[in-house]
């Protein structure tokens, strides 16, 4: 939705532009909560979880010149559970210029090598989320973030760069950090290939390669990835599946990976994870869905296990 804000506006401008007139900021977010029963180590309760439920505000303003100033800041909060400070954090946060050159964009943001996976991660936010299992799904501040115009309508190039700022270790350049990405993108086929470099470490290089393609009512998606951590090195792969059909949408996914061995992300624990899902829309912003997941715990013998059923609205 689309509402005049004179206070927000005020912050987001001069932040964006310097700005020197009322403007619409677009308010938008959505609320997603499940109770499920998760399964973890053989420990079994029952719970509410919201999945990265969100508010933000986003907008953009023609300066001339071609030239665009493009604003978001967005925040996840946590209804279910934690309240006051607790209950928000923050998630993409930044200003930045479009124009004929493409896109500028400084503050924080997801990595490049992150939303190179595109449509492939169907449990995302969920028990399901591919963080569990592979590395690579950063979102950093001291993000300075460039995307080329579309070339033939179907490729763009992404490169980001992340200052250290830390001379005391060595960390005072502009590219203390990168992450990069080629995309292709037609209305039927998408493909991706990304490259981390000291992202989740100095001298951790990952790199995955993405594609999928949409014939009738249904989409493919697969995934491969690799992750160097000096003498350790781990890859992983996957794949999924979406179908609708009336106001329903099936997903499966499955992804199997040994990069836990690396130790790059303590939060990495499983060596395979495999989802499925029933989606059914009840509006145009509303749905109602399921979900199953089990991943084996790496090295232990054990699995962790979700079933859950949840609500998500947009505004």
């Amino acid at each position: 939705m689309k509402l005049k804000f004179p206070a927000l506006y005020s912050a987001a401008v001069l932040l964006a532009a310097g700005g020197n007139a009322m403007a619409e900021v677009d308010v938008y977010g959505k609320a997603n909560i499940t109770v499920q029963n998760s399964d973890e180590g053989g420990a079994s309760q029952v719970e509410l979880k919201s999945n990265a439920s969100r508010f933000g505000l986003k907008g953009d303003e023609d300066i001339g010149e071609g030239l665009k100033v493009i604003y978001r800041f967005e925040w996840e909060v946590d209804p279910d559970g934690k309240s006051g400070a607790d209950n928000f954090s923050a998630r993409n946060q930044f200003v930045g210029l479009a124009g004929f050159f493409g896109t500028l964009k400084v503050g924080r943001h997801d990595t490049a090598l992150k939303t190179a996976q595109g449509d492939f991660d169907l449990f995302n936010d969920l028990s399901g989320d591919i963080k569990n299992i592979l590395n690579g799904e950063n979102r950093l501040g001291n993000y300075i973030g460039y995307t080329t115009p579309e070339i033939a309508d179907a490729f763009s190039v992404t490169v980001n760069l992340f200052p250290g700022e830390d001379a005391a270790a060595g960390n005072d350049g502009i590219a203390d950090g990168t992450s990069i990405s080629l995309n292709y993108e037609t209305d039927t086929v998408y493909a991706a290939l990304a490259r981390d470099s000291d992202i989740d470490g100095v001298g951790v290089d990952t790199t995955r390669a993405m594609g999928g393609y949409k014939f009738g009512a249904a989409q493919v998606n697969v995934l491969y990835q690799q992750t160097d951590a000096g003498a350790l090195d781990g890859d992983g792969y996957g794949a999924s599946f979406a179908y609708g059909f009336g106001r329903n949408t099936f997903k499966l996914q499955y992804v199997d990976a040994d990069i836990y061995q690396t130790g790059v992300d303590s939060d990495i624990v499983l060596e395979n994870q495999a989802s499925v899902g029933l989606d059914r829309r009840i509006g145009d912003s509303t749905k109602l869905f399921g979900f199953y997941t089990t991943g084996d715990v790496a090295a232990t013998g054990e699995s962790n296990d979700y079933f859950g059923v949840g609500i998500e609205h947009k505004f």
